[in-house]
């Protein structure tokens, strides 16, 4: 029997078995007599499989269906009929090798006409969920099911999150107002209403290009932050989600997201000054970088760069932006996930894994119980602020808390795991992209 083996990059704790994006779909593997057609693009040539899905059978309503398997692959342009004579070919022939390759990892492929040099060039799609066959959107349920489980005009499902400030949350006030409170749409209920402010952050409701943000905003400047009441805290995996405009005026992005003694920092910033207690007082802005720590955590932040593709992730660069004024995304989503091992992963607005930082807990020192060292992963999340941590203020310096407008900011008590990660990401930035 033979085989296509398809290959987007090593297998490593994000991946996954069946993605609706492809995205965390390391490595499927195919027998050639489930190939049902080959199609062709300009530039890509596109496999799709029958009997090939994660489960045998599923029950849909009405005017939905569950998408084959489909795969696809870069080719030279212009070559791609030969791609496709060259596959048949191989099936049909009497060779001693058995396996058709499409390696990206590896950058190595069974035909020379096939381009495997980065994860963008094999896509491999195996559905999780069915499809509405009228629109091609993925389908949520049922209408009731859809109603309950919508936020802000986000559908969560199962993943509501318990933390969840909106665009709905600033509609009683009018663009340029103060914001001195801002509802919690999350399950958590107003235990956790925001009804404090630090500076005085300011309501946008002009919607255009130039602001970016196709939904009301809270405008935060870098004396500015909301004040998060009652020690929201979770105590192990999680998921973080937020959309916002970020500044054009700064030449990094600061800290989005703390607690009040500084523990707790994330998500994006560099160099820090530390008071007595090891809490973060100081901390410079920063381009490109995933960079978090935790309650009870005195260490250096975990960190790593979004700039290189490794460990299963795209290279990343942001805020767009500022790396690019004319052209770059103003809208940036960020997805944030810890999972029970504690690994922590970023994805960016596109859904793509842009950033993977491998678990480091108390449980991994010598005595069981070290917190002080650098790169903990571990340790409770407890955010108190929304555009600063530990107290930020940027009134001098290279200390910098977030400037910029943030429309979206939650928190989901549990990994929801990369394909719904990737699905929540593309969400949000459908809904908040002008």
């Amino acid at each position: 029997m033979k085989f296509f083996e398809f290959i987007r990059g090593e297998v490593n704790e994000s991946s996954v078995k069946a993605s609706d994006s492809g995205i965390g779909l390391a490595v499927i593997v195919i027998p050639v007599e489930n190939l049902a057609f080959i199609t062709a693009t300009k530039g890509s040539v596109s496999l799709t499989f029958n009997n090939t899905s994660l489960y045998e059978y599923t029950s849909l309503l009405s005017g939905e269906a569950v998408e084959k398997t489909n795969i696809q692959v870069s080719c030279i342009s212009g070559k791609e009929i030969e791609l496709i004579d060259d596959i048949t070919k191989f099936i049909t022939s009497k060779t001693i090798t058995q396996v058709m390759k499409f390696d990206a990892a590896n950058q190595s492929s069974t035909f020379n006409k096939a381009i495997v040099n980065g994860i963008d060039d094999v896509i491999a799609k195996v559905s999780v969920n069915p499809t509405i066959m009228a629109s091609g959107e993925i389908s949520k349920g049922d209408p009731q099911k859809i109603f309950t489980d919508v936020i802000g005009e986000i559908y969560f499902g199962d993943n509501k999150p318990s933390l969840d400030f909106n665009h709905e949350g600033l509609a009683k006030y009018s663009n340029a107002d103060e914001i001195t409170a801002w509802d919690n749409a999350g399950t958590g209920g107003s235990t956790y209403s925001i009804a404090a402010n630090v500076g005085d952050p300011l309501n946008t409701t002009g919607l255009s290009a130039a602001r970016g943000l196709a939904k009301t905003s809270a405008t935060i400047a870098l004396d500015d932050y909301f004040v998060v009441p009652n020690a929201y805290t979770v105590s192990e995996d999680y998921t973080i989600y937020m959309c916002f405009r970020p500044s054009t005026n700064d030449d990094s992005l600061g800290v989005i997201y703390g607690d009040d003694s500084g523990d707790t920092m994330g998500m994006c910033f560099g160099n820090a000054v530390y008071d007595a207690n090891g809490g973060i007082e100081k901390a410079e802005g920063k381009l490109s970088t995933f960079k978090v720590r935790h309650d009870g955590r005195t260490g250096e932040p975990a960190s790593v760069s979004t700039r290189d593709a490794e460990k299963g992730t795209v290279a990343y660069n942001f805020p767009e932006n500022y790396i690019d004024i004319d052209t770059g995304e103003t809208c940036h989503v960020f997805v944030i996930r810890r999972d029970k091992n504690f690994n922590m992963y970023l994805h960016s607005r596109t859904g793509d894994l842009v950033g993977f930082i491998p678990g480091f807990s108390k449980y991994d020192t010598i005595d069981g119980k070290i917190t002080s060292l650098d790169g903990m992963t571990d340790g409770e999340l407890l955010i108190e602020q929304i555009g600063s941590g530990g107290g930020i203020v940027a009134t001098s310096g290279r200390s910098k808390s977030f400037n910029g407008s943030v429309a979206r900011f939650g928190v989901i008590e549990k990994d929801i795991g990369t394909n719904a990660a990737a699905t929540l990401a593309t969400d949000l930035f459908n809904l908040y992209n002008f």
